[in-house]
């Protein structure tokens, strides 16, 4: 796993791709060991881009910039122990160990109002922003995908 700890020596939780695909595998590994829980949520920006973001970003720049500052304000939002994945995708990723399906949803709701909040401001646009939100849990299983599946879409199939 990649170390968590940035060159200044203070705990970063906003991570590249590879460290969150490698945090992911050590905390499900660390879930399954201990029983205990781990929920996975995937904010989904596509409608937000789709719906102000083409007349702001004239360049893919303009859109990596947006995805970043979304990713610090997830950052800003969660406790320290949660990572963040630091891309430029349109999707954002959240791994809270150590916390249940009910946690966790109340976490994304929480944050789905913050980053709402955040998009009318930067497009300009009153609310009405739609960010889809997928959540998976171990070891519950009543998501429509485990924590496994979404691993296995990152890295590809071992």
């Amino acid at each position: 796993m990649a170390n968590p700890m940035d060159t200044k020596g203070v705990f970063s939780n906003l991570l590249t791709e590879g460290e969150f695909i490698s945090r992911i595998k050590y905390e499900l590994k660390r879930a399954e060991r201990y029983r205990i829980f781990l929920s996975l949520a995937i904010f989904n920006f596509g409608p937000v881009v789709d719906m102000a973001g083409n007349g702001s970003f004239e360049t893919e720049e303009d859109r990596a910039r947006f995805m970043n500052q979304i990713n610090e304000v997830v950052k800003d939002s969660v406790r320290e122990i949660d990572a963040v994945s630091n891309t430029n995708h349109i999707k954002v990723g959240l791994l809270m160990p150590e916390t249940s399906r009910q946690g966790a949803e109340a976490v994304a709701q929480r944050l789905a109002g913050t980053l709402t909040g955040y998009c009318s401001d930067y497009f300009g646009k009153p609310d009405g922003f739609l960010i889809p939100i997928e959540i998976s849990s171990f070891p519950d299983a009543s998501g429509a995908k485990s924590i496994a599946s979404y691993l296995e879409e990152l890295t590809g199939p071992e």
